[in-house]
């Protein structure tokens, strides 16, 4: 089978021709240092870490911690595995949601009158927040300012964030305490792609998505030192509370510190 049949399948699995690329060329290469792949993929510098980032979120490479970090290819048997039940999740959430849409299509107009107040949403997969926020992001207009701990991500909350700036929208990421090697090539993900990054040095402190001065969202943890924990998003449009939040964020942005991404944490 020739190479671009092989990123063609691998696109059809969801694959981004970069992530193709880098995927294919580490089964040929074996464990490679990030340059060497960014010259056998074709993968340009600029891209390959972030190329990196995602594949590893996707369960189909492996790194080795050492100076410079080595990655190595998972089994092409167990990576395909992954991405055909990465595609059924997705399925079966696109059903979920056909059927939420139906219900919400069909509120009353003293349900929608319900929607001004403050709603919760109890929940334990981390998808189920980001999309809330995801669909935030779709409603922005003007400008959206989020507190973060990991900048974690979904691929659907990226794209909602890629649309801000599509759209012009004034984006500011607050990340909660200092840069570390753990989060750094998330975090740079933002300033990447023209967001500005700060750091506000806490332990704790709630999860905050505010928009246009209209709309917040506010994520609780139970138990934010356990991997998998509960956790309450509280969201309204009510304008008193939103004024509160909206102030708030911003005075915190103030006194925020921007990040010098040039410096790699260790």
């Amino acid at each position: 089978m020739e190479k671009k049949e092989v990123l063609e399948i691998l696109k059809n699995f969801g694959l981004s021709e970069y992530e193709a690329k880098t995927y294919s060329s580490l089964l040929v290469a074996g464990p490679s240092k990030a340059g060497d792949l960014s010259f056998e993929s074709g993968v340009p510098q600029s891209k390959i870490y972030e190329t990196l980032e995602m594949l590893m979120e996707r369960r189909m490479i492996e790194v080795f911690e050492g100076r410079p970090k080595e990655y190595k290819a998972l089994p092409p048997d167990q990576t395909l595995r992954n991405l055909i039940e990465e595609k059924e999740v997705g399925i079966q959430k696109l059903k979920e949601d056909s059927i939420n849409l139906t219900k919400v299509l069909k509120q009353n107009k003293e349900e929608k009158e319900i929607l001004e107040g403050v709603w919760m949403v109890k929940g334990r997969k981390f998808n189920e927040f980001f999309d809330i926020l995801s669909d935030m992001f779709g409603r922005t207009e003007k400008y959206a300012i989020a507190i973060t701990k990991n900048f974690s991500y979904s691929s659907r909350l990226r794209e909602a964030i890629k649309s801000c700036k599509r759209r012009k929208i004034d984006l500011k990421i607050i990340g909660m305490g200092e840069i570390t090697s753990e989060n750094y090539l998330r975090a740079k993900w933002y300033h990447v792609n023209g967001i500005p990054v700060r750091v506000f040095d806490t332990i704790v402190h709630p999860r905050i998505l505010v928009i246009d001065g209209k709309e917040v969202n506010i994520r609780l943890d139970h138990d934010h030192t356990k991997k998998k924990f509960a956790f309450h998003s509280i969201s309204s449009q009510d304008p008193s509370l939103v004024k509160v939040i909206d102030t708030y964020m911003k005075n915190l942005w103030q006194n925020s510190v921007p990040v010098d991404f040039k410096k790699v944490p260790s």
